[in-house]
């Protein structure tokens, strides 16, 4: 009786396998492209296989970038592999498939076969996608999301799915679900010179007893349907958005000098859709922050270990909330966030 052969299982990959796949990329580019960066306060390194990942992926970083070339405490390794990514963009926000294992960290979205691996001890990670050009709108705004968030975690601050503004003596942070109208509450701060922004999807948030924001991404996004709500943001759209997706831009070359590296948190502020003409805030209370904030940022950002629920429920514990109901005057939404923040001590 035969007995069909069958192949031998393929070899587990291995870090080394990473960093070779990325050297053997990079040669393929023509050499790497290095960016450095100050994030919350310490030295990041990223290094592209070639420029044209660079420039895909880079743009969100430009308010960051630093000449200083001091060790980096986090270096990571990006890279397209030359596979066919995606078609169409129906399934880009299906499932992705979290691994914590001995010696690593790591995160396969199989809809845009993106893979993010971050070793243990936490100072060099990998990032390799298909193709740098046809990527998730995501992508672009928020690159590398995961590989931050779990290189914070072990910095002491910890990523949290929410936007920010403010100014130098304080501000806030915004928070919700998708749809909630956190983005459009941070960009239309862009409508008041005396707010700047941290950023409208992903912020860090570093101390215990006084929390400080930091920024990650200077990238916006509006919905193209709300595109006529923000006239004066029209010009600055970043060039090659797609019909189907966000709007996106880039503040350090839209608008120069509007972003915010840092700035210590003042309040949680919880947008609310109304039918009201004007934005108005009001009271809120611990419980409906922490369930603004702590669902989306655990299941987007999936932090490593069990104490992220904690540190949230801290941080909701530590700065007063407030409900921010948002009219369909977008002007007065920055008006109201700075009222707001001349009140608070």
């Amino acid at each position: 009786m035969s007995r069909a052969a069958t192949a031998p299982p393929e070899p587990a990959p291995t870090l080394a396998g990473f960093q070779d796949e990325f050297e053997r990329a990079a040669r393929a580019a023509g050499g790497t492209v290095d960016l450095r960066l100050t994030v919350a306060g310490s030295a990041v390194r990223i290094r592209f296989a070639g420029a044209a990942a660079a420039e895909a992926l880079g743009r969100a970083f430009a308010h960051l970038v630093t000449g200083d070339d001091e060790p980096a405490s986090l270096t990571l390794h990006v890279w397209d592999c030359d596979a066919e990514p995606a078609e169409t963009t129906t399934s880009w926000a299906g499932a992705s498939y979290f691994y914590d294992e001995p010696g690593f960290l790591a995160l396969h979205q199989p809809a845009t076969d993106v893979l993010s691996v971050l070793a243990a001890d936490g100072d060099v990670g990998w990032y390799r996608m298909p193709d740098a050009t046809r990527l998730p709108f995501w992508e672009y705004t928020a690159p590398f999301r995961h590989l931050l968030g779990w290189w914070l975690d072990a910095q002491g601050c910890r990523q949290v799915h929410g936007g920010a503004v403010g100014t130098e003596a304080g501000g806030v942070l915004v928070v919700g679900p998708g749809g909630s109208g956190k983005s459009t509450t941070a960009v239309a701060s862009l409508l008041d010179e005396r707010l700047r922004y941290a950023g409208d999807d992903y912020v860090a948030v570093g101390g215990d007893r006084d929390p400080v924001v930091h920024s990650l991404y200077c990238s916006a996004k509006v919905r193209h349907e709300d595109m006529h709500r923000l006239p004066n943001l029209v010009p600055e759209l970043a060039a090659g958005d797609r019909a189907d997706e966000k709007a996106v831009f880039y503040l350090a070359t839209a608008l120069p000098g509007r972003s915010i590296s840092e700035f210590p948190l003042r309040a949680i502020v919880v947008p609310r859709l109304t039918d009201r003409r004007t934005a108005r805030v009001l009271p809120g209370t611990r419980s409906a922050a922490l369930a603004a904030l702590a669902p989306s940022t655990i299941f987007q950002l999936h932090p490593p270990g069990g104490a992220a629920l904690a540190d949230l429920a801290q941080l909701v514990r530590t700065v007063p909330s407030f409900v921010l109901e948002l009219g369909a005057d977008v002007e007065t939404i920055p008006r109201e966030l700075v009222r707001l923040l001349e009140q608070l001590p």
